[in-house]
């Protein structure tokens, strides 16, 4: 793409901006919900699908994205999706019903999701080859940072009345603000934009791979990391701290892994990070009783599962460019968003089965699994996966 350095640097900005205030609002909103439902005697059951019905979205984007991304651009597709998160979010109020919430959900996630693809797409196309790892690495560090504000403005503005909602939407229209500067480094795609995802999972097989595994591995810590935490004895304060831990360790160590991606081949690097996810993972039940040995474990664990989706969004960027970014990309979301939607029962399973310790027990053997397909995959891209010269 041949634009200026002034506006790469505005549209970076702007990307990060927009996405970054999305992310914030997400960390608000998927609690307080909980919370609401809670307190009109919903079920859990009935609770946890509800927030299912948002996270199904993930997985009927695949079909429309590629097209409307390829259609609208990045810039406009972000507007679009934050748009219509700004509608649905001031919908919850006026109609506060657990079945009136299921298709009022499933369109909010629709919305982030597109947020989420045209933002991944956009900063991709605006890195430079030799500081992709970096710029991608500051980009996800804001994008985890907002996920964890969400919950501290709620433990400050409290969850009695609609305030943190309201908040909500005031963040969500502020981050269609920064677009306004950066409409000059919107582009076309070449090509018609597709998610092929058996073609991608074919010749990208560790990359379609490392997206299931962050979905899988993820979505269950941060569902089931304080239920874990209860049944080994912390209290609540003990076991809340485990979960913030992972979160900052998923925030430092977006930098210093984007850094390793700009200097070391990607293959290497999703094996790295799958023994280090491997090793923490299975610490957990012995450390878990010492609180010294415990929270840099649980700092580690969040690093090295965070460290896939860099070097993933690394990956995809120095491979492929046009529709065929947009193609693999949805196709990522649409893997990540398998696993994020099973991994929580997975482990809640596992949990149920063998006792507390089949979650990170799960994990492990998920981790195995994934650096066997590494070591015996043979993707048609990795002759490709070299680091750029500077």
């Amino acid at each position: 793409m041949s634009w200026s350095e002034r506006t790469r640097r505005r549209s970076i900005v702007a990307c990060i901006a927009a996405t970054a205030t999305m992310t914030i609002t997400l960390g608000l909103c998927w609690p307080l919900l909980a919370i609401v439902l809670e307190r009109q005697g919903v079920p859990p059951w009935l609770n946890g699908l509800s927030a299912s019905a948002q996270m199904a979205a993930v997985l009927a984007v695949m079909p429309v994205a590629p097209a409307l991304i390829g259609r609208l651009g990045v810039v406009r597709m972000i507007a679009v999706g934050i748009t219509g998160m700004a509608v649905c979010l001031a919908l919850l109020p006026v109609f506060p019903d657990v079945w009136a919430w299921f298709p009022i959900r499933f369109a909010l996630g629709l919305c982030e999701e597109f947020v989420f693809i045209a933002g991944d797409i956009w900063i991709n196309q605006l890195a430079k080859e030799q500081t992709r790892g970096r710029l991608i690495g500051v980009y996800g560090m804001f994008l985890y940072a907002g996920f964890a504000v969400g919950p501290l403005a709620i433990i400050a503005l409290g969850t009695d009345d609609w305030t943190v909602l309201y908040l909500s939407i005031g963040l969500v229209v502020l981050g269609l603000g920064p677009l306004l500067f950066a409409r000059g480094a919107d582009s076309a795609s070449e090509g018609r934009p597709r998610a092929r995802l058996r073609h991608y999972a074919r010749v990208a097989t560790t990359l379609m791979l490392a997206g299931l595994l962050f979905g899988l591995i993820g979505s269950s810590t941060e569902s089931l990391l304080l239920v874990y935490g209860l049944e080994k004895g912390l209290d609540e304060k003990a076991a809340a701290l485990l979960l913030s831990l992972f979160v900052i360790g998923s925030v430092l160590g977006q930098l210093p892994i984007g850094w390793l991606a700009d200097h070391v081949a990607h293959r290497r690097m999703l094996i790295a990070g799958a023994l280090t996810a491997l090793v923490a993972i299975a610490a957990m039940p012995a450390a878990i009783p010492y609180p010294f040995l415990i929270w840099p474990t649980m700092a580690v664990m969040g690093a090295s599962l965070g460290g896939f989706y860099i070097v993933a969004m690394t990956m995809m960027g120095r491979r492929y460019r046009g529709a065929d970014l947009i193609g693999v990309n949805t196709s990522f979301v649409f893997v990540w968003g398998v696993g994020a939607s099973v991994g929580p029962g997975l482990s809640g399973s596992a949990m149920t089965a063998f006792g507390p310790d089949g979650m990170p027990a799960l994990g492990a053997m998920l981790c195995l699994v994934f650096l066997y397909v590494c070591l015996r995959s043979n993707d048609a891209d990795d002759a490709h996966d070299e680091t750029p010269r500077e």
